[in-house]
């Protein structure tokens, strides 16, 4: 009779993967791995603060793959974590606000911070864009501009805006802070699925390594959130001389928000202000070709905050009389704004331009209230024309 012959590579393969898990839960139940737990929680004593804010029990600090991995790219990622300082050093200060105004913790700045590196112009190969790294379907899906003119994903304001928008959808959805950010790396459908195959949305049964419900790079997300959080959140406080270094790198104020009208450019600008046009397109990637569209009406663009006294000395907006001699207006109408009226809506009827609506009324706030005036500037035939019906 003859034996059945089976691969020596095959034995060595199944040795090695036993042994492998031998040595693990050895180690795990060894008091050298127990104290190495502890010492986690020492050395990040924040841990309990930020597992508190995204819902997750804080003994989770204690969890072998977290602790794994931890161990396998702290270094790693605290070089992550300084090079995305050093680029998002005047994001994280207007994140944090814009967070905390919308009710949301200020660490979902952690979230940006693991999407993007805080690279405004990241953009993946799967085509997601910007700091919030927003899919374009997404991104309209939450009334963000993304066409020839304009791609919002990049504009840092109006990306935060949407990006809560969004977690606070999945919110709604899924109840927990924890499955929001599961949610906003795989997707509604695959963690709903994860959640129906668990049969739980327990958090330590959903990373389970073994079991594997979520993928394996949505795992690795949320443990490099919870990291940078930790890590984050005790450099905040760290007496350490580098750690006060690494604060001193987040200057909120080194650019600032300005009101631009459309119909320029930001080589014009650029000219304006006496800086590099680059520099300045650089800032603000959310303007697609360097110009501002005539539509958009009034918009905000980053400045550095050096040019603010070039700004506020030379750019003046377009006037009223400018308009009125460049499109041969001679009137102005009185509109009174009915409900669902808007600044484009009430252009289109008279024929003029949203810019031209914002000029002549002096707006700042480009959101109508019902039953207030707007003075619209027409032409002569324009005005003949409505004074007949």
């Amino acid at each position: 009779m003859q034996r059945e012959m089976k691969p020596a590579g095959g034995d060595r393969k199944s040795r090695v993967s036993a042994g492998r898990r031998s040595f693990l839960l050895a180690a795990a139940l060894s008091p050298v791995w127990l104290r190495a737990l502890s010492i986690l929680e020492t050395k990040f004593p924040s841990y309990a603060y930020v597992m508190g804010e995204f819902d997750i029990d804080p003994s989770y600090i204690n969890d072998p793959w977290f602790s794994e991995f931890i161990l396998k790219n702290e270094a790693r990622y605290r070089r992550f974590y300084e090079n995305s300082l050093q680029r998002g050093k005047e994001y994280i200060p207007l994140f944090k606000d814009l967070l905390n105004s919308g009710g949301l913790s200020h660490l979902f700045v952690y979230l940006s911070m693991t999407e993007s590196g805080f690279k405004r112009t990241a953009k993946s190969n799967k085509k997601a864009a910007g700091l919030w790294q927003f899919m374009a379907a997404t991104a309209r899906r939450f009334k963000l501009k993304v066409d020839k003119n304009r791609d919002e994903r990049y504009d840092p304001v109006a990306s935060t805006k949407a990006a809560m928008e969004y977690i606070q959808t999945l919110y709604r959805m899924f109840g927990k802070w924890y499955l929001v950010m599961m949610a906003y790396n795989c997707g509604e459908g695959r963690l709903q699925k994860a959640i129906k195959k668990a049969g739980t949305d327990d958090f330590a049964t959903l990373m389970n390594e073994k079991a594997a419900y979520l993928p394996k790079e949505t795992r690795n997300y949320l443990r490099k959130i919870i990291l940078l959080s930790m890590m984050g959140e005790k450099i905040k406080s760290s007496p350490n001389k580098k750690d006060i270094k690494i604060r001193d790198i987040i200057l909120p104020d080194s650019e600032v928000l300005v009101n631009i009208y459309g119909g320029t450019t930001l080589e014009e600008l650029a000219k304006l202000l006496r800086m590099n046009v680059g520099r300045l397109a650089r800032l603000n990637p959310q303007l697609a070709g360097g110009r501002i569209d005539a539509e958009l009406g009034l918009t905000q663009i980053f400045i550095p905050r050096d040019r603010l006294p070039y700004y506020n000395a030379f750019y003046t907006p377009p006037t009223l009389e400018e308009i009125f001699h460049r499109k041969h207006y001679s009137k102005l109408i009185a509109h009174i704004v009915r409900k669902g009226d808007t600044l484009k809506s009430i252009a289109r009827g008279y024929h003029v331009t949203p810019l031209d609506l914002i000029i002549a009324n002096q707006l700042t706030e480009l959101n109508l209230q019902p039953n207030t005036i707007v003075m619209v500037p027409v032409t002569r035939e324009e005005y003949e024309r409505r004074l007949r019906y």
